[in-house]
């Protein structure tokens, strides 16, 4: 280790902070300190001389404990409510959920490799991304079909699921997801490329949170509480096993 040491003054006058730190060039005394540096020693000196006038430590002063008191304003979650025990679904029935869903998507991702492929009825559907009216209305016009879905942007898909999870909103206790906007749901999911993005990630845990507070209000009593958690169960399922939020699965 060289002898030499690097040594920084700190603002307090009379007071020296030693390190280790060898100096990586040597700067002759003949060089003098100018406002406006025309060698590369006079440069390295202003930037030393500039350096004396900071502390080595710079300290953040900033009070954090407002923003921890209000964080929640900022990041709100659904509880994930977990199933009552006649409702909740097997395991094996679960994976056989994950492989139709896996098959489906297996086969969209080969028609996205080749585009000669694709249902000759797909046009481009062109729609403001953050137009909910815009979404609303395809989602109640059209039929989530394969030459439907293939005709929207992948990057906008975000959006689309978003709007569908709020209009679960309106789900009434006791009631299920409607059947069209489960089917959409699932076409989306079948879309969703992977892998994820931290926005996506965000969507897809919300669905099942929501989907597993629907499934709370249902009257475990009544014959068709089976019938109506089932799409609920299948898209818990899927984000859960499939997407591998295991946090949240039944």
């Amino acid at each position: 280790m060289s002898a030499k040491q690097c040594i920084f003054k700190l603002n307090k006058p009379n007071q020296q902070e030693e390190s280790l730190i060898s100096p990586c060039f040597q700067i002759s005394k003949n060089v003098e300190l100018k406002e406006i540096p025309t060698t590369g020693e006079e440069y390295l000196l202003k930037v030393m001389n500039e350096r004396r006038n900071h502390a080595t430590i710079t300290r953040c002063n900033v009070d954090c404990s407002k923003f921890s008191r209000n964080q929640s304003r900022f990041v709100t979650q659904v509880p994930h409510v977990k199933a009552p025990d006649n409702l909740k679904p097997t395991i094996e029935w679960q994976n056989v959920q994950v492989a139709d869903f896996s098959e489906s998507r297996m086969y969209i991702s080969r028609l996205l490799a080749k585009k000669t492929q694709w249902p000759k009825d797909v046009t481009n559907i062109s729609l403001d991304q953050n137009s909910s009216k815009e979404w609303i209305e395809l989602f109640e016009t059209r039929e989530p079909t394969l030459s439907c879905i293939l005709g929207l942007n992948h990057t906008i898909l975000d959006n689309g699921l978003e709007i569908l999870i709020e209009s679960l909103n309106n789900v009434k206790p006791g009631d299920t997801i409607p059947y069209k906007t489960g089917q959409w749901i699932y076409a989306i999911l079948a879309c969703t490329r992977q892998p994820l993005l931290s926005d996506t990630v965000s969507i897809l845990r919300n669905l099942a949170r929501k989907c597993s507070e629907i499934r709370s209000r249902l009257n475990p009593e009544k014959d068709t509480s089976k019938e109506y958690a089932t799409p609920l169960n299948v898209f818990i399922c899927l984000v859960a096993r499939y997407f591998r939020q295991y946090d949240l699965a039944d």
